[in-house]
């Protein structure tokens, strides 16, 4: 999954886009509505930024678009309009969250930090749904079943479904944060993540010249064959 970014101003665009990178996503970077929607077909992003003043269109068009077509993708406005009246109508119209130019990075990457939380606590797993392939690494979410290398990996339950979880998000940085909310939603187990982090290491890298799980610094643990 990736981030959209819809961005008219090419300095602030290049500087979103350069952050972004840096704090482990893989963004999309666009600067016209059309070209959005576009890619807007496919649904592929955990999170859209989206300029109120494009070039082709108003951001908001481009927003009740999403929601006409039922894409349900967390979106923040960034516009230099910061009258209560704009910001309420961007969220009636269905904004998550409503930045305004100009903004800290740092503000702005918490802000996405939190939008792409909300995705993935709101979007369920591809269980049933197929087979997730990690270089070598085979999750049959039919079967509950995971193998490397030909291998079936002898996994607890809990394992499983914690491997399940990274590898519906391959590719991606996950948060201790999110990992412990999935573990433990009450929060009376969350403190088990490094322990079950190191068994799962044990168990689909040891023996592998390449490392599919994988440490993030500051960040987080991303599942990965590239």
């Amino acid at each position: 999954m990736e981030i959209l970014l819809i961005e008219s101003n090419d300095a602030l665009r290049a500087a979103v886009l350069a952050r972004l990178t840096a704090d482990g996503y893989s963004p999309v970077a666009v600067n016209t509505g059309t070209d959005a929607l576009r890619l807007l077909d496919s649904p592929r992003f955990e999170a859209v930024l989206l300029d109120w003043q494009l070039s082709d269109m108003a951001g908001i068009s481009v927003l009740r678009e999403m929601r006409t077509r039922s894409l349900d993708t967390p979106v923040m406005i960034l516009s230099s309009r910061g009258s209560v009246a704009d910001r309420v109508l961007a969220l009636d119209s269905g904004a998550d969250d409503y930045l305004l130019k100009p903004f800290h990075m740092d503000e702005c990457m918490a802000r996405v930090r939190r939008m792409v939380r909300t995705y993935r606590r709101n979007t369920p797993l591809s269980s049933g749904c197929g087979v997730h392939c990690i270089a070598d690494l085979t999750v049959d979410t039919n079967r509950h079943v995971a193998t490397r290398g030909g291998r079936k990996l002898p996994l607890s339950a809990k394992e499983y479904a914690i491997l399940e979880f990274f590898a519906a998000h391959a590719g991606n940085t996950l948060s201790r944060e999110e990992i412990e909310q999935f573990v433990s939603p009450d929060g009376s187990d969350s403190a088990v993540v490094p322990v079950y982090i190191h068994y799962l290491r044990k168990k689909i890298d040891d023996g592998f010249s390449v490392k599919l799980l994988r440490t993030v610094r500051k960040q987080g643990y991303m599942l990965t064959g590239s």
